[in-house]
């Protein structure tokens, strides 16, 4: 270990430290510390009566008093002006801002804890991120600690990470059987529509169980106009409304099909939010939810009853306009862009 050397480009504080882990390292004796580290502080930066200097808090007061210092905490600060945060899901890492923003505050002496929330807010309102911005604003007020700062902010992203997004994939299970809301192509009813099947299949998410969500606003919330397109094949989630009757239990057929209405098809639905993980209005990855269909008022529903096509067997999904129960509750999960492409590559 070399002996750390002061340049004006550290805090004095972590330069000390470093001073006595080496002398400690080494087993320098304390009657030889003064002499050393006169020879550690670069000769550009002149300590007035550093022959009387003595002890580790005089000279730690010396290197603070020094304009070296003055200038190192102004460039902290800076720095701090000019960081930005860049999402996980953007290849950014919240654990290495964070140390960083921490870090930076400390070099600087920043130690209001209001004049640290400003600054993390001037941080998030580059971010153009509404949401952040309006959780930070209710949350923070009553924050009396970085650690606590930097927990809430930590939570914000972790919280926003997994909302239900627009244009997101997702996979929705069943709660009652722990199978997947799923469709195939070239699998079709042998009765009522003769359309694309719609069943509860896989018990882990698979290529044919993936749905990308789409509604008019950034986020889902409790009761949006959703529509659900099946990845694999590009044909949206369908209520039949009357016309048709699924397989078993003859209620109204659900499919899959290419539009969003069509002579009594209707793919617009209400996502209802039951026991949310998260008390708000906001709908995340794991939320129970109920489907029901936005035109004909019919609940998505499954059981464990199945019907057979092509000689195997499938989990029946129909709708109802009957009394909710624990059938009609779904738990839907985000699919993030790299868990998608991993599915679908071992899939292959």
């Amino acid at each position: 270990m070399d002996p750390p050397k002061y340049n004006g480009t550290v805090h004095p504080e972590e330069w000390m430290q470093q001073f006595k882990v080496f002398c400690c390292s080494n087993k320098i004796p304390q009657s030889e510390e003064q002499y050393l580290w006169k020879q550690l502080i670069h000769p550009a930066i002149k300590i007035p009566s550093i022959e009387n200097i003595s002890t580790h808090d005089e000279l730690l007061n010396a290197l603070k008093a020094h304009v070296s210092f003055a200038i190192f905490k102004e460039s902290c600060k800076k720095k701090l002006m000019e960081l930005k945060y860049i999402p996980e899901k953007d290849g950014g890492d919240t654990a290495v801002f964070l140390s960083k923003f921490q870090t930076l505050c400390y070099n600087a002496e920043i130690n209001n804890i209001e004049d640290i929330k400003i600054i993390i807010y001037k941080i998030i309102i580059k971010m153009s991120n509404e949401f952040f911005k309006s959780e930070f604003i209710r949350k923070s007020k009553e924050i009396n600690s970085m650690e606590e700062l930097l927990k809430l902010f930590n939570d914000i992203t972790a919280d926003e990470a997994i909302f239900i997004k627009n244009d997101s994939y997702v996979a929705i299970k069943h709660a009652a059987t722990g199978k997947y809301l799923s469709s195939l192509p070239g699998i079709n009813y042998k009765t009522g529509s003769y359309n694309q099947a719609v069943f509860a299949g896989e018990t882990l998410p698979e290529p044919n169980t993936i749905w990308t969500i789409t509604f008019n606003t950034n986020f889902a919330f409790d009761d949006s106009q959703i529509y659900l397109t099946h990845e694999m094949s590009g044909r949206m989630l369908i209520c039949c409304h009357n016309q048709y009757e699924s397989p078993l239990s003859k209620h109204t057929e659900v499919n899959c099909y290419v539009g969003y209405e069509y002579g009594g098809y209707s793919a617009a639905w209400k996502l209802k939010m039951r026991n949310s993980t998260n008390n708000c209005t906001r709908v995340k990855s794991q939320d129970r939810i109920i489907l029901q269909n936005n035109d004909y008022n019919k609940v998505l529903r499954s059981h464990e009853l199945e019907f057979n096509l092509n000689d195997k067997s499938y989990q029946e999904v129909f709708c109802h306009d009957e009394r909710i129960g624990g059938n009609d509750e779904w738990i839907i999960e985000l699919i993030e862009d790299h868990l998608f492409q991993y599915i679908c590559d071992i899939s292959k």
